[in-house]
């Protein structure tokens, strides 16, 4: 009866290791799998900030109110975005290139500011449009890192 209980025992024991092994297998499948996700996102963080691109008026007061807003931004946030500055109204070249972005992202309103970020515009500024600009620019540093000028030959 002994010999049958310890034939019992030691193969129980060698199931349970041997189910170990497997589990640990796949739990190192499943860390490599993440390690491999992980180089992948930080393969598109590692390409920079992106590029925002922000046309404004000089004297333009609600202008005025969106430069003060990226110029108070925490320092955490310079890894996001560079802000490209384009000022349109004494600039003729950059109020052209205003309108040629706008219209390559089938914009029909033309008022400044005017705020690409990707391929999306923001025409205007107000306090309940800071939380949407933080996130859209995140959101573009992640995904799509798309870029008008590229597009564009700028």
């Amino acid at each position: 009866m002994k010999k049958i209980f310890i034939i019992l025992l030691l193969l129980i024991s060698v199931g349970c290791n041997k189910q170990e092994n497997l589990n640990n297998e796949n739990n190192n499948q499943l860390q490599n799998n993440e390690i491999i996700e992980n180089e992948n996102n930080d393969s598109q963080i590692s390409d920079g900030p992106i590029n925002i691109y922000l046309f404004w008026g000089d004297g333009c007061h609600v202008c005025a109110s969106l430069k003060e807003f990226f110029n108070n931004l925490d320092s955490s946030y310079d890894k996001y975005f560079n802000l490209v500055q384009y000022e349109v109204w004494n600039n003729e070249e950059n109020s052209e290139l205003m309108h040629k972005v706008g219209d390559y992202l089938n914009q029909t309103y033309y008022a400044v500011p005017f705020l690409v970020i990707g391929d999306e515009v923001i025409v205007g500024f107000s306090e309940s449009k800071k939380e949407y600009i933080l996130d859209k620019i995140i959101e573009e540093y992640n995904n799509d890192r798309y870029d008008v000028m590229n597009e564009l030959g700028n």
